[in-house]
């Protein structure tokens, strides 16, 4: 269809071995169906990034798709700032040492350490995505979903020597935590437990007839959730909060539940698994409803974010249209998420 003589040109092309002439470039737009500027544009990661959701399994492809579109943007928009600005990229990423035959017992124990290493505290919800922020290098943006329909909870792209958590803003507290937790995770283990592009928000017990990559991407889920367990509850604080004399009773359990900003399921099974609660004890509380205390949405995208942007437009980087368009923006709204943030505005509407 390029018109190339043999196969090993095209194989050059792809390998970064052979430039493309501006010719050529318009021929392959024509027969991909993309135009000449999505190849140019340096905030488009089609091809760098690899993305793994957590997504409701009732959100067509094409949604999702989409969606991945576009906030690739965005962090092909916070790779290219980092880099013009000249912060340097790891040499070597932390990782975590584990394997898909791990025990769940393992990896909560290995979410602990994690946590004593960053310093979360009593309470490791309050300052996880702070922590992951400062001490791992990894920028946690959020964005605007639809909590009620649950359709994208949050995702971990990971590019080479970069790596980015997305946690949709719009879900109870409690949710948030748990999905910063749960990316971790992957974000610290993806070249030896790589994920599935698509994982379901919504929990599974039934997974006796799976088989194959599927039972293992199904393992590595559960890894995943049984780590975020012990970064957010650990023994220590959970021997703090839980008195002994009213471990059975519900009440006090929906408190702490309160108290480290974890759902009551979450608590349930950690608790159980710790063998602080009995089993009963553990199926009521999973099964507890009721109103939890409302919390202030995050902002969008991140301080750090922001920040960065604001001194790549001032520093002359980026302009404000071009930053405005990767973040599918106009110009006004752009004026509006400086001002969130308390920033003056780096440029005139």
């Amino acid at each position: 269809m390029l018109g190339f003589s043999d196969r090993q040109t095209l194989s050059s092309i792809e390998n970064g071995q052979r430039r493309i002439q501006p010719d050529e470039l318009e021929k392959i737009s024509q027969v991909v169906g993309k135009p000449v500027d999505w190849f140019l544009d340096p905030f488009v990661i089609a091809g760098e990034g690899a993305f793994s959701w957590r997504v409701s399994p009732s959100l067509a492809k094409e949604d999702l798709d989409a969606f991945e579109s576009r906030t690739g943007k965005w962090i092909g928009l916070l790779r290219f700032l980092k880099s013009s600005m000249g912060t340097q990229e790891r040499l070597l990423a932390e990782s975590l040492e584990v394997d898909a035959n791990m025990r769940f017992e393992e990896v909560c124990a290995m979410g602990e350490r994690v946590g004593k290493m960053l310093d979360l505290g009593a309470i490791p919800a309050e300052r996880l995505v702070e922590r992951i922020e400062e001490r791992l290098d990894i920028p946690v943006l959020y964005f605007d979903g639809h909590a009620a329909a649950g359709d994208i909870s949050g995702a971990m792209c990971k590019m080479r020597n970069f790596r980015a958590i997305l946690i949709n803003r719009s879900e109870p507290r409690a949710r948030r935590s748990f999905d910063a937790a749960h990316e971790l995770f992957h974000a610290l283990t993806w070249y030896v437990l790589t994920p599935e592009h698509r994982e379901s928000s919504e929990p599974t017990d039934d997974s006796s007839r799976l088989t194959g990559s599927k039972k293992k991407a199904l393992r590595i889920e559960r890894l995943a959730d049984n780590f975020a367990a012990g970064l957010l509850m650990p023994r220590s604080s959970l021997e703090r909060v839980v008195e002994p004399a009213r471990a059975g009773d519900i009440d006090h359990l929906v408190e702490v539940a309160h108290l480290l900003q974890v759902s009551y399921a979450s608590l349930a099974f950690r608790l159980f698994n710790a063998g602080m609660i009995e089993r009963d004890t553990c199926v009521a509380l999973k099964a507890k409803r009721g109103i939890r205390n409302q919390d202030p949405r995050p902002k969008p995208f991140s301080m750090t974010f922001v920040k960065l942007l604001a001194s790549g437009i001032d520093d002359g980087h980026v302009s404000a249209r071009r930053a405005a368009g990767a973040l599918g923006m106009t110009l006004p709204q752009l004026v509006q998420l400086f001002e969130q943030y308390d920033f003056h505005p780096p440029f005139d509407v």
